[in-house]
């Protein structure tokens, strides 16, 4: 302990300020990866839900149209429910593929996480493990 209370203390202090940095970032840029990860995870549910709803919608519209036609309404108002029920089967596709992009966005978001994890980890670890505590933030922004 009296290494580190003579000439050394400095160099530790020193040395450590540049890796509290870096963990604080580290710390910030896990958490902001993680949780863009989560959300579009949470947005893709939301569209493929949507999707579900408005298939059902459509079959709906189909089914009304089929009565109304059995009711012998006029033929364009029974004509208008099918081609409405088919813009809603329309826009599926493309709710799906929306879906499966956010989905392959949030595990790129996922792997840049585990990826800046892995290259920063040791340093976060390192700073724990620091035989000194923590300087205080005050102290460090005035080197």
């Amino acid at each position: 302990m009296h290494e580190i209370e003579g000439g050394r203390t400095g160099e530790v202090v020193a040395a450590s300020g540049g890796l509290i940095e870096k963990a604080v970032r580290y710390t910030i840029v896990v958490a902001q990866l993680t949780m863009a990860s989560i959300k579009l995870r949470g947005l893709a549910e939301q569209v493929r839900s949507t999707y579900r709803y408005v298939e059902g919608c459509s079959t709906s519209v189909d089914r009304l149209a089929e009565q109304m036609a059995s009711l012998e309404v006029d033929p364009d108002t029974v004509g208008e429910h099918h081609q409405a029920a088919a813009v809603m089967r329309g826009v599926l596709g493309l709710a799906d593929a929306m879906a499966a992009e956010t989905e392959d966005l949030s595990a790129m978001f996922q792997r840049a996480s585990d990826a800046h994890q892995a290259d920063y980890g040791p340093v976060a670890d390192a700073i724990h493990a620091m035989p000194v505590p923590m300087p205080h933030a005050e102290f460090l922004s005035n080197r």
